[in-house]
């Protein structure tokens, strides 16, 4: 529950990281069924920064969103952007440092500078600011990742409740999250879960790249987390949005789930369909139920089904593939919206698939 909405779980959240999720409206979103989006923080400071923001009257109002909005605070930029290229910046015991490589410019982030941030946003969900690592780090180094994690959600957690104190009595307060981290290291992943359980906070994110070199889920890593938190907690699984991953890790506990893979897949004409048999069943781990379309395929010139049969999507309630196929080909920026609507309503039927009892 947030203070604009309940969401049904499990959801999944698209990713709208500079305020609006690519070729398609918040409007487009409503009508899909879409019931939340994730934002970023750290790139709103960027452009158009808080002020701005605060001036539109919050997110919520710049973007033309009614729903719940989550946002991340930047902690995934740190590993992306600085420990990729350490000519952008520097990661020290009481702060981050971004340079803009363009311009120079420098951002001094904070435990609670990042929460103030998403205040000024006014975010339904905030997120602590965690130190993101590789997944394949070294064991040193994450051991001083998750005593980073662990010692900046305090932080967090001491100016939040600070913040919320200060809100008056007729506004309610957006609800908190930290993430853990530890790498592929079990004991560390279970500590940096434990810790910040006791903490306290409403809900928990699986932090750090969730894949192996290989691209496969790291399974064992997400149940080490899970087991280590308290069952009644919220467990957000970040960045996780394959749909087989998805449906993998909501077994394992995880009932919010973000992404760009869906957006992205459908700007480069990859969608996605439930198999035949596959509409009134529960999708379980390890089994055959999507399927991907490649619309540039030659075979789809003269195809005049739509993407999915049955699919309810404003894409496939009037357009067939050859037209997605024809718009693609040409170069028509209907087809990049298009082909969003389709897979993010794809997305919301998988969650609502998964929500029925077995």
């Amino acid at each position: 529950m947030t203070r604009r909405a309940t969401l049904a779980v499990p959801t999944f959240l698209p990713d709208a990281t500079r305020a609006g999720v690519r070729g398609v409206s918040s409007e487009d979103l409503t009508r899909v069924g879409v019931e939340g989006v994730m934002v970023n923080a750290f790139h709103l400071l960027r452009r158009p920064g808080a002020r701005a923001m605060q001036a539109a009257g919050g997110i919520h109002r710049f973007m033309g969103w009614r729903g719940p909005v989550l946002s991340d605070s930047g902690g995934f930029q740190v590993w992306s952007m600085i420990r990729q290229d350490p000519a952008r910046g520097v990661i020290r015991d009481r702060e981050v440092i971004f340079r803009e490589p363009s311009t120079g410019q420098k951002w001094i982030l904070t435990p609670e500078r990042v929460v103030q941030l998403q205040f000024q946003l006014g975010s339904d969900v905030v997120v602590c600011l965690d130190d993101c690592t590789d997944a394949e780090a070294p064991y040193d180094e994450q051991a001083r990742s998750v005593e980073r994690t662990v010692a900046w959600a305090r932080r967090s957690r001491d100016e939040f409740d600070r913040l919320a104190g200060q809100l008056r009595d007729d506004q309610a307060a957006p609800k908190v999250f930290a993430v853990v981290q530890g790498g592929g290291i079990e004991g560390l992943r279970r500590e940096c879960a434990t810790e910040l359980a006791r903490v306290g906070f409403d809900g928990y994110g699986f932090g750090g790249w969730p894949f192996s070199a290989d691209g496969a889920l790291l399974t064992d890593a997400l149940g080490w987390v899970v087991d280590a938190l308290p069952a009644s907690a919220t467990k957000h699984a970040l960045g996780i949005g394959r749909p087989d991953h998805l449906v993998s890790a909501f077994a394992l506990g995880y009932s919010l789930f973000d992404c760009a893979l869906p957006t992205r897949d459908a700007r480069h004409g990859r969608l996605y369909a439930f198999r035949a048999g596959y509409p009134q069943r529960r999708p379980r781990p390890g089994t055959g139920f999507f399927r991907a379309l490649h619309i540039f395929d030659a075979r789809y010139r003269s195809d005049h089904e739509p993407l999915e049969a049955g699919c309810d999507c404003p894409t496939c309630a009037t357009y067939s593939r050859a037209y997605l196929h024809h718009l693609f080909k040409v170069g028509d920026t209907s087809a990049e919206r298009l082909a969003t609507l389709h897979n993010l309503r794809f997305y919301v039927r998988l969650a609502e698939k998964l929500r029925r009892p077995d």
